[in-house]
């Protein structure tokens, strides 16, 4: 209800302030010379401006002033004095900094003595005056609101803006034009009439060009319905009309929006309708012209209506008396803009930029300019003739040097409104000088991606330059480097195997554009390369249905992808069309159908090119085997395993090549199998498995399929990993590189061990060619190695790894070293084919084979085949090609096997290792040690447990356990089981231990491999498999201690040795060793339960070494 009577107030005087206030129809600002005292940069805002208007008013524009710095994005908006959003727009084309206008995308009509808001984000820096708002600031109509509020602002940019301080001005404004309207302060002083309905209006002129904005009428209280305004020309013809939708109880009404032009010289009649009542000024109160800016009245028969009652909507040309019915009209007066005044270049100017921006002086009441460019001053032909242009700015094309151009500007208004042209103005441009490009051009080939383009500068001269990339001759959206201080630039980022433009623009040090080069062009590194398929070719008969193929280039390249071609039988089947597509690497597994004949063929795709396919390549899948239900072999019968990242073992009871495999595993004994595989395609007799929980029991099973069938379940296996101790993390020991070893390649693979269980472990490592400074290079590897890429050829190497348990780092390993090869060798590292992943072969004599992914002419192999996985006594064999028939192996024998290739003076890398096992048919089986093995620390009771990697009548296990390594002295146990646990070991010591199987027949097999352990509870000297190669006294750990603590020692020679430990005044109060000791690492249990805390010392003594350390005792 309040916000009803205020507009009813509004709309019933805000005719009076047309009389009491300057007609201005101009453009109008809130601001005019106001400049801002300073900047605040305290946070990003919505920064506002509440005002009000004395006239009726068309705001068409938002400002702001813009600080220098400011930055991002602007909104303009305005709002009522509740928080009401009005009008928004985002300014487009700011400059950097000062006054900034946005024209509205309609008018916002505001009505008089009506307080709104005008506000704009900042986001950096903002303008401040403080206290200029506390007294009103007017211009013309136009004036600030003095409430001791204003300078209004919103901590978050985009809302309204309520909060004030200091009266602070942050310079934001309105562009607004004030409406006229014939009557002021007319009211209906004759008062109210009820005879109509009539339609009743007042005749009157324009001195100018106007446009309707709405129509209007003076609505007494006891008038009713709906009303509608027209305009009539003088002969009673309507022009338009509008309705009156939101109309209010009494006083002037304002009708819908309406847009129609109105010319000097012509007679108008505006006319509303009336209903039940009407009111008016007086008898004769139009005898004479009422003025009212651009509007008069007409003398003399005037205060028309339509005639008898009852005749709303006609034409009103009857009158009594010039009597005024108070109905009126709504006008925008449109002006001739004036015409504008050329800003840039300077008129005569010299030496301007062959590529220059025309500029002018922004007109008001401009809605566009035509602009006219010439080299003749008299305009006879045109080099740009452009009309319609919405900015006052225009960027010419690249000119001519030294040449004189002309040009002149006109500005047009609504309907076409124009002044003419500006006045002619001159400019005459740079002198020309030559710019060459050097390199690369004339399309060639580069060979990296990163190239060094340059230029020269005959003349020579202090420039700078702009470079243009694009791969379109046009130089359609090109990339654009500018400012380069030199005559060359590298070049990123840059699309493998393209055609690319480029060319140099020249500029003065102060910017002025002086010439351009030739065009060049290059093609990029990365070009589509013809493959070279390298496996499977020749027809060989795969042992799998799920084949790998691999490829290789014969020439450089980068970037590339691949296109593969698979089709059942010869090369002819081939059509040329990729049944593969956007394969990243140089191999593509695939899964095909048994017994069938294939062919293949790859391209490369670089960009949108394509090589052409490399030459075509057969081969068989084997025919469909028989499913056999595998038999697991470890971890079974409860087996005790030491590590949470176990192994599974089965094999076939008989003969079947091609077989795939799916495992299932669950945790807890009493957990159901679901019967949904947990680890599918296997192409394997075993897989491993990460990241069980410690102490927690497993069980698993394991089933064959040919891809389509698959074979019952195996019965179940279970086991039980080790569980979680509370320790310190072990300090790890570096395995391999090591030692200064050279490695055949710019990648290697890091390796370490722990002795102790790894569960729960991570490790970081660093690697550096210079010194290592304890900052890991690679964190959080889970792992017992890892894998480094891209060294450095011919480079030394230094590495380190440290273990993490529970938040716990270790202290960090021994630094090891090792040297990649000087040259990347041409000699390739193999890839193994068959046999692999521990398959039965079924015969002593089996044929080896494998292949490069790289050309291979000219290269031998070096073959080694072992019993053992550390190669000990190691058959070496030398084929010239890549398959090697193996004679008079041993039934039931586990076999491992390595080859690398020769090129006459490098070998390459040694290939993956192979396992296969015979066919034990009724010779013993070779068991496998599982676990505990690879030096990990148990506790002095462990469980040890092993298996037959293929089927066997193995009925008892002969057990061998040994303080030596050798195996002398040692103790031996026979099971029929394929564990047994042992008990009161002694602390602290290593054991080795290995196993053989006898069959029903009392044939032994050979021992298996000799696998080692550590009981834990160290109380003694341990001696460690790695041999330092200096001196070193460690720190103790932990550190502070209560009451026992490590001491470690190095020993890079063997002699006599004493560690005593010393109290803070230097006197000794133990000794814990004296005695010859060997070369290696030994550790020590120092027990200080009969010391009292402080700070203590240990030294060791020997070889002429003094080596000291602190340590704290804390109780």
């Amino acid at each position: 209800m309040k916000k009803e009577q205020r507009v009813n107030y509004i709309l019933l005087t805000f005719f009076t302030f047309f009389l009491f206030s300057g007609i201005i129809y101009s453009q109008n600002t809130i601001f005019t010379n106001q400049v801002p005292a300073s900047t605040g940069n305290d946070s990003d805002y919505e920064l506002g401006t509440k005002f009000s208007s004395d006239l009726l008013a068309n705001v068409n524009a938002i400002r702001f002033y813009k600080a220098a710095g400011e930055t991002g994005t602007h909104t303009g908006k305005i709002w009522d004095n509740s928080g009401s959003l009005l009008a928004s727009v985002t300014f487009t084309n700011e400059t950097a900094s000062g006054w900034q206008s946005i024209n509205l995308s309609s008018p916002l009509l505001i009505q008089p003595n009506t307080v709104y808001t005008v506000s704009v984000n900042s986001n950096v820096i903002y303008p401040i005056t403080q206290n200029e708002l506390a007294s009103q600031i007017s211009n013309s109509f136009l004036r600030t609101i003095a409430d001791n509020n204003n300078g209004v602002f919103n901590e978050t940019p985009g809302q309204f803006p309520a909060q004030s301080y200091n009266n602070s001005n942050y310079y934001v404004d309105i562009s607004a034009a004030a409406l006229n309207t014939i009557f002021t302060t007319q009211l209906p002083t004759q008062g109210t009439f009820n005879d109509g309905p009539y339609e009743m209006g007042v005749k009157f002129t324009t001195s100018q060009i106007a446009k309707v904005k709405n129509f209007s009428f003076y609505k007494t209280a006891g008038e009713s319905g709906a009303h509608i305004g027209r305009l009539w020309n003088s002969t009673g013809t309507q022009l338009i009309s509008a309705p009156f939708s939101t109309e209010i109880g009494t006083g002037w009404q304002l009708s819908d929006p309406l847009s129609f032009y109105i010319f000097p010289g012509n007679t108008y009649t505006v006319s509303v309708n009336s209903n039940t009542e009407y009111g008016a000024v007086g008898l004769n109160s139009l005898d004479n012209a009422v003025t009212n800016g651009i509007l008069s009245t007409v003398v003399g028969n005037n205060g028309v209506f339509s005639g008898a009652p009852g005749t709303a909507g006609q034409f009103p040309n009857f009158s009594f008396n010039n009597n005024n019915y108070l109905r009126d009209i709504v006008v925008e007066p449109v002006y001739t803009p004036a015409i504008p005044t050329a800003l840039s270049p300077l008129n005569n100017a010299s030496g301007v930029s062959i590529e220059p921006i025309l500029s002018w002086s922004p007109v008001a009441y401009a809605l566009s300019y035509n602009l006219q460019v010439s080299t003749d001053p008299s305009f006879s032909t045109f080099l740009v003739n452009e009309t319609g242009l919405t900015t006052t700015t225009y960027s010419l094309g690249t000119l001519d040097n030294a040449t004189t151009y002309y040009w002149r500007v006109s500005s047009v208004g609504e309907l076409s409104l124009t002044n003419g042209f500006s006045s002619t103005y001159s400019f005459t441009t740079v002198n020309s000088v030559q710019v060459v490009l050097s390199y690369p051009v004339n399309g060639v080939e580069l060979f990296t991606l990163t190239p060094t383009v340059s230029w020269y500068m005959p003349m020579g001269g202090s420039w700078k330059y702009d470079l243009f990339l694009s791969t379109t001759s046009n130089f359609l959206a090109p990339q654009i480097i500018p400012n380069i201080s030199s005559t060359s630039q590298v070049i990123n980022n840059l699309v493998p195997g393209t055609l690319y433009y480029w060319k140099v623009r020249v500029k003065t040090t102060t910017g002025v554009v002086v010439t351009y080069s030739q065009v060049g062009t290059f093609k990029s590194f990365g070009k589509a390369v013809k493959p070279v398929a390298s496996y499977p070719i020749g027809n060989p008969v795969l042992n799998t249905f799920v084949p790998t193929l691999y490829w290789y280039l014969n020439e450089a390249s980068t970037g590339l992808t691949y296109e593969v071609e698979v089709r059942e039988g010869m090369p002819a089947s081939l059509t040329g069309v990729a049944t593969h597509g956007n394969v990243n690497a140089q191999n593509l597994t695939v899964t095909l159908l048994p017994g069938k004949q294939y062919s293949w063929q790859v391209r490369s795709k670089s960009g949108s090119v394509y090589s052409d396919w490399s030459a075509p390549a057969s081969f068989k899948t084997i025919p469909l085997p028989t499913l056999v239900v595998p038999t697991p072999s470890w971890p079974v019968g409860n087996a005790l395993v030491y590590s949470t990242s176990p192994s599974l073992y089965w094999y076939l009871g008989a003969a079947s090549t091609g077989l795939t495999y799916q495992v299932e595993f669950v945790e807890g004994l009493a957990t159901p199998f679901s019967g949904t595989p947990s680890i599918t395609n296997i192409n394997a007799l075993s897989v491993a498995l990460s990241n069980l929980n410690a102490g927690s029991d497993y069980k698993w099973r394991v089933r064959s399929t040919d891809g389509t069938n698959f074979s019952a379940w195996s019965n179940a296996a279970a086991f039980k990993t080790i569980a979680p101790t509370s320790v310190s993390p072990v300090i790890p020991y570096p395995s391999f590189p090591v030692g200064g070893q050279l490695v055949y390649s710019t990648t290697t693979s890091l390796n370490w061990y722990l002795m102790t269980s790894s569960a729960g472990y991570t490790f970081d490592i660093e690697f550096s060619t210079g010194a290592l400074t304890g900052t890991p290079s690679v964190t959080g590897i889970t792992s017992l190695s890892y894998n480094l890429t891209s060294l450095t050829a011919g480079a030394t190497y230094k590495w380190k790894v440290r273990s993490k348990l529970n938040g716990v780092y270790s202290a960090w390993s021994s630094e090891q070293t090792f040297t990649t090869v000087n040259n990347a060798p041409i000699a390739a590292k193999p890839i193994l084919s068959w046999p692999i992943g521990r398959v039965t072969v079924y015969t002593n004599s089996p044929n080896l084979s494998w292949f490069l992914n790289s050309g291979s002419a000219g290269l031998t192999y070096q073959l080694l085949v072992a019993n053992n996985s550390g190669f000990t006594g190691a058959a070496v064999h030398n084929p010239a090609v890549n398959q090697f028939q193996l004679s008079g192996l041993t039934s039931g024998t586990t076999y491992y096997w390595k080859v690398r290739s020769y090129d006459g003076s490098v070998y390459s890398s040694f290939s993956d290792v192979g396992v296969f096992v015979t066919l034990a048919t009724n010779a013993s089986v070779v068991p496998i040690p599982a676990s505990p093995s690879g030096g990990v620390e148990i506790a002095t009771t462990p469980m040890l447990s092993w298996f037959l990697p293929t089927a066997s009548e193995a009925s008892i296990y002969e057990l061998q356990y040994s303080k030596d390594s050798e195996m002398n002295n040692s103790i031996r146990i026979e099971t029929e089981d394929a564990n047994t646990t042992l008990n009161n070991l002694d602390a602290g010591e290593t054991y080795f231990w290995r196993v053989r199987s006898k069959n029903n027949s009392g044939e032994y097999s050979e021992f298996s491999e000799i696998a080692q352990f550590k009981s834990s509870g160290v109380t003694s000297v341990e001696k460690s498999e790695n041999i330092p190669s200096e001196y070193e006294l460690k720190q103790n750990y932990p550190n502070p201690f209560n009451p026992t603590t490590i001491l470690e020692v190095s020993i890079a020679e063997s002699g006599f040795f004493s560690l005593d430990i010393y109290n803070s005044l230097g006197e000794r109060v133990t000794n814990l060793v004296s005695k010859n000791l060997d070369r290696g690492v030994h550790k020590y249990t120092f027990d200080a339960s009969n010391l009292s805390s402080g700070v203590y010392f240990y030294r060791l003594t020997g070889n002429n070494i003094n080596l000291i350390k602190k340590m704290v005792l804390v109780r």
